[in-house]
Order: structure tokens, then sequence, then C-alpha cells
């Protein structure tokens, strides 16, 4: 069936014999089929950020608003919002030809492969490079048509088939739906030409072939694995990382724990409980599920609960104070994975003032009373209804912190501590 979404960041791969951009390099596999792929980060206009954040506060208010109509799917369509990412990664894979490159997002919160399409005429296609299927004689025409709505916007695409070069692998016959309209300024104003979706299958509409499941049948990897390493620094352009068929240990600090995925659609784990300064406030009952997404730049909870996590945290009167204010605690399986102030909690404004990058480091509190701004915390209210929620998202603020493993091998997620 038709997949919706849940909040988009951007992470990709590259090719090994595609034309690298600027700082992006591939890194030659090693002899067990192991590809460590750099991610090339690019920073996004200071209105995109601040209007993402306006949207984050904007919804956190409404949350006291007992007519806000909640965010939820119906029947077999799930709701996804995008995020205005204030770091964006990107990569390259080749489409028809190695040498023909599109910038995609690598997103484990959605299962298929959308690449923009010169059959789209609207602002947001024309902005962005085109894929010609005409042009390409590995072509395969299937002409099944795929609508796909997002917090943010709508696709709407044809799916077809074409080879793909992804790394070192290539992959014939790969599934892709060639967007032939859009609608949302998540696709005018970011700098991205597709989406590769690395959730499961069950995720993809019928006879959708998703492009690491592709990759799973031709046995290419020595470890049916992916990995990802997100630099903490916002300046920090080339040290971000996607790995394949197995995981980097030069990004790992300490030990390394897996989590059995229990719902084979999200990439989705199950808490024991989630903390705040080690009290139980009832955020979870003692069991709870977690999307670990990729495609997510903050976090986000279920509308009822995420209403009583921010009375607790009562961020805004601590904008001056942030380092008072509480330690997040995720308990899986019993380990604690903390999310600390300073990594939950963003400066906002909206006086119509440029908003810096944060850099690993810099102090918050002080650039916050410095520059007489308000501040928010990184989570927006997202409720998925049953049979996959409701569930708490991991996004990328909590997976800057923790080197997050996908295994599907053994349907687990591992998390370690990122190593700087």
């Amino acid at each position: 069936m038709i997949n919706t979404f849940q909040l988009l960041c951007l992470m990709a791969f590259v090719s090994q014999s595609i034309n690298i951009e600027n700082n992006q390099k591939f890194l030659e596999p090693d002899t067990k089929k192991v590809y460590h792929i750099r991610l090339q980060e690019k920073e996004t206009k200071v209105y995109d950020k601040q209007s993402f954040y306006k949207l984050v506060a904007i919804h956190q208010n409404k949350l006291k608003d007992s007519s806000f109509v909640q965010i939820s799917k119906q029947g077999p369509q799930y709701m996804r919002m995008h995020n205005y990412k204030n770091i964006q990664y990107t990569a390259d894979i080749g489409i028809g030809t190695a040498d023909n490159t599109f910038k995609v997002v690598l997103d484990t919160g959605s299962a298929n492969l959308w690449i923009d399409s010169n059959r789209c005429q609207e602002e947001g296609c024309l902005r962005h490079k085109q894929y010609k299927h005409e042009d390409s004689e590995s072509f395969i025409s299937l002409n099944q048509e795929l609508n796909v709505e997002f917090g943010s916007g709508n696709l709407k695409g044809i799916v077809n088939a074409d080879t793909i070069y992804f790394g070192d692998v290539t992959l014939p016959r790969q599934n892709l739906a060639e967007i032939i309209s859009e609608n949302g300024s998540i696709f005018r104003d970011l700098d991205f030409d597709g989406i590769l979706g690395l959730a499961y299958p069950k995720m993809a509409p019928i006879d959708f072939n998703p492009v690491f499941d592709n990759m799973m049948k031709q046995n290419v990897l020595e470890r049916n694995q992916f990995a990802f390493y997100f630099a903490k620094d916002a300046n920090d352009i080339s040290h971000s990382e996607f790995t394949m068929g197995g995981y980097n240990p030069s990004h790992v600090d300490g030990d390394i724990h897996y989590h059995n995925v229990i719902d084979k659609y999200y990439w989705m784990i199950k808490a024991d409980n989630i903390l705040v300064d080690n009290k139980d406030i009832g955020l979870c009952n003692h069991s709870c599920r977690l999307v670990v997404d990729t495609g997510s730049s903050i976090m986000s909870g279920p509308f009822d609960d995420l209403r009583i996590l921010l009375r607790e945290l009562n961020v805004r009167s601590h904008c001056h104070e942030i380092n008072t204010l509480p330690i997040i605690t995720f308990q899986i399986d019993n380990i604690d994975y903390t999310l600390e102030p300073h990594e939950y909690i963003k400066p906002t404004n909206f006086d119509g003032a440029q908003l810096p990058e944060l850099n690993d480091g810099d102090d918050l509190q002080t650039l916050i009373e410095v520059n007489n701004w308000d501040c928010i915390a990184a989570f927006i209210p997202l409720d998925i209804q049953q049979p996959q929620g409701p569930a708490w998202i991991l996004g990328d603020i909590f997976l800057r912190k923790y080197y997050s493993i996908f295994d599907r091998d053994k349907d687990q997620v591992g998390f370690a501590k990122a190593k700087k």
C-alpha cells in the first residue's frame, strides 16, 4: 500500500565510479565487502531553519489547545512530517549510467526510491536535476501509479525500473518512482533530487522492490547491515559517513548494544521506559515503541505523552538557565540512552534576526542570553495509530550522539556512543 512518512532528514550514498563532488569521497571496500561512504553535508539557508523551529514551537503551543487536530494516519496510510533541515546530508547514486548521478536522501523511515523526473514541470521539480528515462537504455516501463501524502505536501509518481549504481554495486531492474507532481515547500527549497528509503519492504507498495532488499537478493554484501555516523559540528562537512555491509568501528566509543526489531515495517524497537531526571512521569507505562528514523531531524512523541513531557520540562521558563533542565533517558533492554539539555534544546526567535549554526562545544546558554533568544525542545507531536503506533521517533537529535547500526540479518538495531 501507499506509505506515508515521519519527519525527513537528509542522508545519502555515493558511487565508486561516479564524479565525486567537493568533499565527498568514496573509500575503497575492504575484502569483506564493507563499504564506508562519506556523506556530503550542506547548510541550508537561515530562513529555512528559522521556519522549521517556528513550526516546532507552534505545534508545541497547540498541545495546549484541545481543538488541535492530531497528526495521524487513516487506514493503511501513515502520515509523515518533513522537517526544514538546518544541516542536510546527501550523496550520489547513478541511474541508467554510473555517471548520471542524483543527490538522494537515505531514510530509514520510508521504503520507496523517489527520483525527480522531467515529466514534472512544477517549480520544485525544475529546481533540481531531473531524471530522463528516455535517455536510458536500461529503462523498463512498468507504468504503476504511486501517490504519497506528507505533513508538508505530497508526491505523485509513476513506478518504473532502471539500473541503479549504488556504491560499488550495480542493481539492474531497480524499481523507482518518477516524480511527476509535487506539492510542498520542502521539495522546492531543499537541495536533493530524490529519496532512497531503507525501511522494511512491508512499508513499500506490493511488488515494489526496495533498494536494500534488491542488494540482499543479489548477496553482494558480507553482512546485510548498514550504519550511520553523523558529525556533531554543523561546520564539519567531511566526516559524516554511511557504511553498508557492516559498520565502522572507528566511530564507536565503547560497547555496542543491539535491540530486536519488534515490527518489521519501521525500524521499531521497544523501550522499557522514558525517564525525566530518572523519574517515571508516565511517558511509557513501562513499555513503549520507538522508531529509529534517519529521516527525522528532530524527535517526536504521541500527542498526549508529549504534552506531559513538555509540561515537565517547562522549557520556556528555563531559556536563561538551560543547564538546570532535566536529562531525558530512554531505557532500552536495561541500557540507558540519555539526552542532555544542550542536546535537545534549540534556540529560536521570531524577529527576523539570523540564527547561526551551532557547533559542537558551543555554549548554548550563553548564545541564548547574549542574543535574547527564546528556546524550544526539539520535539514535535506526531500520533502514529495502530498497528504501528503509538510510537516515539528517535531522530537525528538522538542519532548524532549514538552511532546506529541497522541489521537485516538479525533484525536488530545497534547503538553505541559515537566517537568524535
